[in-house]
């Protein structure tokens, strides 16, 4: 991070830090009926990390010491047609190198918001939005995900809706982008024009026919995308259902007025199954876009799918497959969650064709009322042609044991592991970070008008 975000990430963490650990005065108060839920946590920490990097001359080896702090802080509230929603976390550590002596800092921020005005009696509607995201470019997979820059979102956008019938809604919308990247990431701009007719085809289904010209800029390349596509949802008693197709033009325009044009067939297809103890999801999904063109696109309705890390890509035709599995059916004391996600990209740009894996198993147990035990482990594979072949590829498990001690606080102890392996022309690399962790949170609900 540079100093002015460094800066700016050190405030959000103290902020955030200093709510929670106010007194239980302080945070116990009522809440105003417009809250519906405010939840946050701050935590001091102290940790030990060993790394060992491999080399053409042996193992080197180092060992950190060192201590900081974390916050949390997530709420949605709600006043009439207004919405305002928000999920941000933080960590500042300080480590000290055993060898040689030195001291290092470190920080990172991550998380989203989104204001909405949507009153159904209105034809007007709009909306503001931010993120923060960490950001993994074209540096390979790292042990310690606080190495990535930084890239701070804004947006905003309008629509107008127009009712032909009593089951017919005709919408025409606006929405603008803006990123400003910190390190060797440049800001990014697009804007995108949109229509939209639905129609509630029965009680469970509704039919929709989408239309799109969006406009973007990153580093003097100027792209322009028309996309058109014909949607249905239908609500199951098992679950939902949706599937699109459509197609999705581009007009990329270069620095030197060179101007390329691709073309490409786009749709997606979502099965979710629901049950009062499990959830299982099924998602494909193809399009034609780039990272400056997603900044006006729509906004993720549940922060809690927002990704760890993102990627800037060049304007590429994508397919990816996700499949999700959630669970408390395993045993009485205990949840499972699986993931598994597959995505190629063909670059219109420099026509090169890259495949991207990711797989994740959370398995969590509750020992007793006041104890919680967890496992997780977590994947990530990149591929070049040969789909599989893996050339640059992660593994971590992290495990943890957490002890209730009050209400809102809690004592945790974590051990996470990290393995790199690459055929590119960087090291292989393993870390162990042992953390101890204490905890103080805060959670508050009050009745929306």
């Amino acid at each position: 991070m540079d100093l002015r975000n460094r800066k700016k990430a050190r405030f959000l963490i103290f902020m955030s830090f200093s709510a929670c650990i106010l007194p239980n005065t302080v945070v116990g108060q009522s809440l105003s009926e417009n809250v519906t839920q405010i939840s946050g946590s701050g935590s001091v920490f102290t940790a030990i990390t060993h790394t060992r990097t491999d080399n053409a001359t042996g193992t080197d080896t180092n060992t950190e010491p060192s201590a900081g702090v974390s916050g949390s802080l997530g709420g949605q509230v709600e006043s009439g047609a207004n919405a305002l929603a928000l999920q941000y976390g933080g960590t500042l550590e300080t480590k000290r190198d055993l060898a040689g002596g030195d001291q290092t800092d470190s920080s990172s921020v991550t998380g989203a918001s989104r204001y909405s005005h949507f009153d159904p009696a209105s034809r007007f509607d709009f909306n503001l939005g931010h993120t923060i995201s960490s950001v993994r470019n074209n540096t390979g997979f790292v042990v310690n995900p606080s190495s990535y820059d930084t890239q701070n979102t804004l947006s905003a956008g309008a629509g107008l809706r127009f009712f032909p019938g009593d089951l017919s809604t005709l919408r025409f919308s606006g929405q603008a982008g803006k990123s400003f990247g910190s390190g060797d990431l440049n800001d990014k701009e697009s804007f995108t024009a949109s229509s939209e007719f639905s129609r509630r085809l029965s009680e469970r289904s509704t039919g929709s026919v989408i239309g799109s010209r969006s406009w973007s800029n990153d580093d003097g390349v100027d792209i322009t995308i028309d996309s058109a596509q014909l949607v249905f949802e239908r609500s199951l008693e098992s679950g939902t259902f949706s599937i699109g197709a459509g197609a999705s033009k581009a007009d990329t325009e270069f620095p030197d007025g060179t101007v390329t044009e691709s073309d490409a067939g786009t749709g997606f297809l979502d099965r979710t199954w629901i049950a009062s103890d499990w959830r299982t999801s099924v998602q494909y999904n193809r399009r034609l876009s780039d990272s400056a063109t997603d900044l006006s696109l729509d906004f993720p309705e549940i922060f809690d799918f927002l990704p760890d890390t993102i990627r800037i890509r060049d304007l590429v035709v994508s397919d990816s497959v996700l499949v999700t599995h959630n669970t408390s059916r395993l045993c009485s004391a205990c949840t499972l969650g699986v993931a598994a996600e597959a995505a190629l990209f063909e670059s219109e740009i420099t026509g090169a064709t890259t495949h991207e894996y990711t797989a994740s198993v959370n398995l969590g147990f509750e020992l007793t009322t006041l104890q919680r035990l967890n496992f997780a482990y977590i994947w990530q594979g990149d591929a070049g042609e040969e789909a599989g072949t893996i050339i640059d590829q992660i593994h971590r498990f992290n495990t943890s044991w957490t002890r209730q001690l009050a209400e809102d606080t809690s004592f945790s102890v974590q051990f996470n592991q990290s393995y790199l392996r690459s055929r590119l022309a960087r090291s292989d690399q393993d870390q162990f970070v042992l953390r101890l962790v204490l905890t103080k949170g805060f959670s508050l609900t009050g009745q929306p008008k």
